[in-house]
């Protein structure tokens, strides 16, 4: 790809975290919570709209709040400071919902989100909290969230045979929920080979989509250098399995700061992707247009 004088590359961004401090409790941030990451100075200071800066030929052109902790138990309350906040641009927001709650809580909490129109929700199945992926009470949250075209963020490794089948049978079972897949699935180099797998077995499925970021994950929570080599492999085998209208590039941001500037990340996502031979159509589905659709920004 090339890009002509005066073309705008524009940037739906479909994963990133707005917060507030004085706003909420964002548990996650204190030195003393989990994760216990070394360097969260970076992140103990609010982050507001007009710090996604990006310089010609990138533009923003919309973007996707997820859920960074205001109050996990009154998570409506991060959608009403949300929706307080000056964004310039079209922009949803995807809330968090505890799953581990008792399902008549779970399905109440549902009810209070709705107000707000978000895009979807978002619990965390890592670590404990992998077992609420494979909770029979799922199935009646994901037949809820169907049923309002609310849109589950799956964040799990596809590293895991038993994770992967669980996501096909939530899609199987749920044509109509849409299933998107953060960070790259969770991938780390050492478990490409099973990730790769799994990665190929949700290739298919129409409902499922996947979101590329979280490279800086890896350095868990350091500040670091980007690996450019290992990111270009996790892209091509995607590229070479998944078409582009259910790939998304994210940020992570602010997270996504550990390895330098949101400007940098977006020109190492372009060199990458030209690299690969990614055609401006692929990229247009990639950078903006994919999560224009799976998130019902206009």
């Amino acid at each position: 790809m090339s890009v002509n004088s005066g073309e705008v590359l524009a940037i739906v961004d479909p994963h990133l975290h707005l917060w507030q401090l004085s706003a909420g409790d964002y548990q996650w941030l204190r030195h003393n919570n989990a994760p216990a990451w070394p360097d969260k100075a970076l992140l103990q200071q609010d982050y507001a709209a007009p710090a996604l800066e990006l310089t010609a030929p990138f533009q923003l052109a919309g973007l996707v709040h997820i859920e960074a902790g205001l109050d996990n138990s009154a998570p409506a309350r991060e959608l009403a400071w949300l929706a307080q906040q000056n964004i310039p641009v079209p922009h949803r927001a995807v809330a968090f919902l505890d799953c581990s709650l008792p399902i008549a809580k779970v399905l109440a909490n549902v009810q209070k989100l709705l107000p707000y129109q978000p895009a979807g929700v978002r619990h965390i199945f890592e670590a404990d909290d992998e077992r609420w992926l494979h909770a029979p009470q799922l199935s009646q949250i994901a037949a809820e969230l169907a049923q309002h075209q609310l849109l589950l963020e799956v964040q799990c490794t596809l590293a895991s045979a038993k994770n992967v089948a669980r996501i096909q049978q939530l899609a199987a079972a749920f044509p109509a929920l849409k299933l998107v897949l953060n960070h790259a699935g969770l991938v780390r180099p050492d478990d490409f080979a099973r990730w790769q797998k799994g990665m190929r077995s949700l290739a298919a499925l129409p409902n499922v989509a996947l979101k590329l970021s979280g490279w800086e994950l890896l350095s868990a929570g350091r500040y670091s250098q980007a690996d450019p080599a290992w990111q270009q492999q996790v892209l091509a085998a995607v590229l070479s399995e998944w078409p582009p209208q259910r790939l998304m590039l994210a940020s992570n941001f602010p997270l996504c700061l550990w390895q330098g500037s949101y400007q940098q990340l977006w020109q190492r996502n372009y060199q990458l992707l030209t690299n690969l031979g990614l055609d401006s159509t692929g990229w247009q589905h990639l950078s903006a247009g994919s999560a224009r659709q799976w998130y019902g920004l206009t």
